[in-house]
């Protein structure tokens, strides 16, 4: 009986073992991380940042450091307010650049019409709030407040804001090697200089400059009742 006691004992104090292993360090099933402590109390204490609030600048909007590595925006519809290059296309702006993607922003204005056009690079837009309109091979969806999608490389989209409050989007995709605040910001200066000279030699990007019997004034008017009002009162 006492034999038995202690081999009880000991398997007991195997099983411990194994177990303390395991919560130790272990994976998600997928083999992509951890949640070991060993590198984080390895890490000497002075190579770690404290968290910092890194203020706003003319190209780019307040940001949380948190730690190395990790950058916070509390709130997007906050950051939009700070910096922003209006085109024909929509308010752009930066928001965070990572190891290999980076996220921007655009606003899009009522009334505001951009024509199917390809990108090399592959997307993923979240609509933060207000109603739009996304096309794509000559189809058409209404996109709300909570909606995402993705375009592939190459794939032509393009978009039509026939609502009254226009809409803000949250758009991911990958970084180009170098690329930072004020590089980007400059890239949007000049396409803003483009794109006016695109629109003085007769591309429409409003649709009010559409036809009357354009696909996007007909899907408007069916989407939007209301729609004729905004045509007439397009600022741009």
């Amino acid at each position: 009986m006492r034999s038995s006691f202690y081999l009880l004992l000991i398997l007991i104090s195997f099983w411990s073992c194994d177990t303390k292993k395991e919560t130790e360090g272990h994976d998600h099933g997928d083999g992509s991380h951890t949640h070991s402590n060993d590198s984080t109390l390895t890490k000497a204490k002075e190579e770690m940042l404290e968290k910092t609030v890194v203020i706003a600048t003319p190209v780019s909007p307040e940001y949380v450091q948190l730690a190395t590595n990790v950058e916070i925006i509390p709130n997007i519809n906050d950051a939009v307010k700070s910096v922003g290059v209006l085109t024909h296309e929509g308010i752009f702006g930066p928001l965070l650049f990572a190891e290999d993607i980076r996220s921007f922003f655009i606003e899009l204005k009522p009334g505001m019409f951009l024509s199917e056009h390809p990108h090399p690079t592959e997307s993923i837009v979240y609509t933060v709030s207000g109603k739009w309109v996304l096309c794509s091979e000559g189809k058409r969806q209404v996109m709300e407040t909570g909606s995402v999608f993705h375009f592939g490389s190459n794939m032509p989209t393009g978009w039509e804001a026939p609502f009254a409050d226009g809409a803000l989007l949250f758009v991911v995709k990958s970084k180009e090697e170098g690329e930072s605040y004020e590089p980007y910001m400059k890239g949007l200066n000049e396409m803003k200089v483009t794109l006016d000279q695109e629109r003085a030699n007769g591309n429409p990007f409003y649709l009010k400059e559409l036809k009357p019997d354009h696909p996007a004034i007909l899907f408007a008017r069916s989407v939007n009742p209301n729609f004729d009002e905004l045509l007439k009162n397009i600022p741009y």
